[in-house]
């Protein structure tokens, strides 16, 4: 073909675009429910569209972090301090206010009234912590926005620092992606997990998931449902080994942890509904410390071990015809406060009551947990609507289910993030996300419940490019999830909010 050929070519195409632009609806054509085709028009080729982002600058400015994991700075700032304060566990633990300014809280936690008194039973377990006999259980429940320990871990150190405790609290028996955590997990062995949210596995009859919402096992399930002739194990129809399945999982020590969470003397193995014995072997640090026979049981059962200094690495051996399901282990001290990172990647937050309710409330109980926050909403954006009552009910359902089986729990309600869906050549936030919001809000408020806003804390509507574009990047490249440097400043704002409400109970109290 001719230069002259290509040439006319090239430019009958560049005319067909031209006029396609002109001619083609400027809202595009509505292929199907969920797909619109759009072509650039001639106007976004004259003039570009600008992409919306909010400012964040001031509330980023307005949230330093840098320095926030020095644990010897904070001791050194605050031991000449007026505060009251004890030594525990080679920790100064502090009671009375941590002062917090009032133009550094970004945005406030909200309440269903002017009493502010949704949080008063947890505050006033906090500010009598050094009284307790055990270590107080905050759990923050949520989706993949707290994965990799994301939020947790700032808002952990902050309060072990301030109220005593040591330790990462649960660690699930099998991680379900292998992210940086707080602690490093290694296996051997045929191990399947199974979770009460995501697919869930026909395999599973019942409603057992645990305090984490999942169980882990070495050998198939083995319903309750099938003949009793299937499910007894006799040694006398056993050939010696035959059945025997062995397993093992090490948990160490990891380089993204730190402060206190990084200290434990004592870890708990939640399981239970083995139907043969278990033999357990647990080495700390190469070193065996116990052995043990676990019997059959049908119920769970938590297994404890102390250890005179944190072992860097632990590794427990299983030995068995059938294992138990293995809800997680807690790392913890013996005092302070425990705070368990529970991230269930997809989930709206609509999973406890698919869970075993008594057992779930029994768990709590022998937890001591007090408080719950409940970080949930990103993953319902995707299914646009116009109305969200119908996830305001169901979540309120859950709030009301989590204070009945455990009444003397507080709870707090984080909401969704902004997130940014693309139109044209800009990011623009989701239509439906402060509908969510609302619905969240409502149902928190609804069950005396209080609730953190996320979404306008990042600065509300089209803040989330400003953090993607932010130098260095304070969210991902999918318009969603934060960086890690991003959720620190999160977590920062979300802990001053707290801290300046328990600072308003002490002085309300004292």
């Amino acid at each position: 073909m001719s230069p002259k050929k290509i040439s006319a070519f090239i430019l009958s195409v560049l005319f067909l675009l031209l006029l396609l632009s002109i001619i083609f609806p400027p809202e595009g054509i509505k292929i199907t429910k969920n797909f619109t085709l759009k072509f650039i028009t001639v106007e976004q080729l004259i003039n570009p569209p600008e992409q919306k982002k909010t400012d964040i600058s001031e509330i980023i400015n307005g949230t330093d972090i840098e320095d926030e994991t020095d644990t010897t700075a904070f001791i050194k700032e605050k031991k000449h301090s007026n505060l009251d304060s004890v030594k525990v566990d080679s920790q100064y633990v502090y009671y009375k206010p941590v002062p917090v300014k009032i133009d550094s809280v970004i945005r406030h936690i909200e309440f269903p009234d002017n009493t502010h008194s949704s949080l008063n039973k947890f505050f006033a377990i906090l500010a009598n912590i050094k009284n307790c006999k055990k270590p107080v259980r905050i759990l923050h429940y949520g989706d993949s926005q707290i994965e990799t320990d994301r939020i947790t871990d700032y808002f952990r150190y902050k309060l072990q620092t301030q109220f005593g405790g040591t330790g990462p609290g649960i660690v699930p028996a099998i991680k379900a992606f292998d992210f940086k955590s707080p602690m490093i997990q290694s296996y051997t062995g045929e191990w399947k997990r199974y979770t009460v949210y995501g697919k869930r596995d026909t395999v599973i009859k019942h409603r057992r998931y645990g305090m984490a919402g999942n169980f882990a096992r070495f050998t198939p399930v083995i319903n309750d449902t099938l003949p009793d002739s299937l499910i007894t194990f006799r040694q006398k129809d056993i050939i010696p080994g035959k059945l025997l399945k062995y397993a093992s999982i090490t948990i160490s020590q990891s380089p993204y942890s730190f402060g206190p969470s990084k200290r434990y003397k004592r870890c708990k193995m939640f399981y239970g509904y083995n139907k043969s014995e278990v033999k357990i072997k647990i080495f700390a640090d190469g070193q065996m410390t116990d052995q043990s026979i676990l019997p059959p049981v049908n119920d769970y059962r938590v297994k404890t071990w102390n250890f005179d200094k944190t072992p860097q690495t632990l590794r427990f051996e299983f030995e068995a015809e059938d294992s138990p399901d293995i809800y997680g282990f807690s790392l913890e001290g013996y005092s302070g406060i425990n705070v368990d990172n529970i991230a269930m990647r997809g989930s709206g937050g609509l999973i406890f009551t698919r869970m075993d309710l008594n057992m779930l409330g029994r768990m709590y109980k022998q937890l001591n947990a007090k408080l719950l926050i409940l970080q949930f909403g990103g993953n319902t954006v995707p299914n646009v609507r116009k109305n969200y009552d119908y996830y305001k009910k169901a979540f309120s359902r859950q709030l009301r289910t989590l204070k009945r089986i455990s009444p003397d729990i507080t709870i707090i309600v984080i909401g969704l993030a902004d997130m940014s869906k693309k139109e044209n050549d800009t990011y623009v936030t989701y239509p439906n996300v402060p509908l969510i919001r609302d619905a969240l809000k409502k149902a928190a408020f609804e069950n005396n419940c209080a609730y953190w806003d996320m979404y306008e804390a990042m600065g509300g509507e089209n803040s989330m490019p400003g953090w993607v574009f932010y130098d260095p990047p304070l969210a991902e490249k999918d318009f969603i999830h934060f960086t890690p440097r991003g959720a620190r400043y999160i977590a920062k704002m979300f802990y001053n909010a707290f801290m300046f409400e328990y600072n308003r109970y002490i002085k309300k109290h004292k």
